[in-house]
């Protein structure tokens, strides 16, 4: 019998991102809900983008943080090379980077902003965070007490779900009964502006009736913050660590429940 029969898994990032993940939880039963909670929007105009990056020299370091930014630093470089060395801040983005063309010479020990900010070697010049308007600001704060020259430019816009995409999502959580964690809805959160994207979209309420896994300590502890939830946390930013983090999760779920 499959794992998760009868189970709805929320996934809350791109359809893109969650193809691999959404496969893995249909094949043990799963009824995955889509609500992409955070969109990701181009610049109207990548001057300013475009003049940041090819400003670099070999004493620089240009920094991204995400697939979009990686992917929009080289859609404005439109196929030019740069000078400076990159770090990414993990798998996912330095697949992207290099796909694009930009070959990453340093990624931290764990796929987060926090470890990003303690391991990356300082450039002797500016290091460039080319990354979201919404992007957080332990990154360049930590930089900057580690004595880095850091500047910052706009990669791309990132902005929430309309709340007519949720209705699936609230269904299916109102449906959860509040009291039974065995019989909830899980939801899967990237990051935190994922999780406050999913409150406003189906309410605090409801959020609170969900089961969250999430990625990253930055995440999980927003969800702290937010929901004041213990959420299961994956052990890595792929779909099979996220797969095995939802699965436990619901046979914990299960085995408290029946005994």
């Amino acid at each position: 019998m499959p794992e998760l029969k009868g189970t709805a898994v929320i996934l809350t990032r791109s359809a893109t991102d969650n193809a691999a993940l959404r496969m893995r939880l249909e094949r043990v039963g799963a009824r995955v809900i889509e609500l992409p909670c955070v969109a990701v929007r181009p610049l109207a105009d990548t001057t300013a983008l475009r003049r940041a990056v090819r400003s670099l020299g070999a004493r620089d370091r240009l920094v991204l943080t995400s697939r979009a930014g990686a992917e929009a630093v080289a859609a404005a470089l439109a196929g030019d090379a740069i000078a400076a060395p990159t770090a990414v801040v993990g798998a996912a983005t330095h697949a992207a980077a290099r796909r694009a063309g930009l070959e990453p010479d340093f990624t931290p020990s764990a796929p987060d902003a926090a470890t990003l900010a303690r391991e990356l070697p300082l450039p002797r010049g500016v290091a460039l965070l080319a990354r979201s308007d919404r992007a957080g600001r332990e990154l360049p704060e930590t930089l900057r007490a580690r004595g880095a020259d850091v500047r910052e430019v706009v990669a791309y816009h990132t902005e929430r779900a309309s709340g007519a995409e949720a209705s699936d999502a609230r269904a299916a959580l109102a449906g959860s009964p509040s009291d039974d964690r065995a019989g909830s809805a899980i939801v899967f959160l990237a990051s935190a502006s994922a999780v406050d994207a999913f409150i406003g979209l189906v309410g605090e309420d409801l959020a609170r009736r969900a089961r969250p896994v999430t990625i990253g300590p930055r995440t999980a502890a927003h969800v702290r913050r937010r929901l004041g939830m213990e959420p299961r946390s994956a052990s890595a930013p792929d779909a099979d660590a996220a797969a095995a983090a939802i699965l436990e999760l619901a046979q914990g779920a299960v085995d408290a429940h029946a005994g």
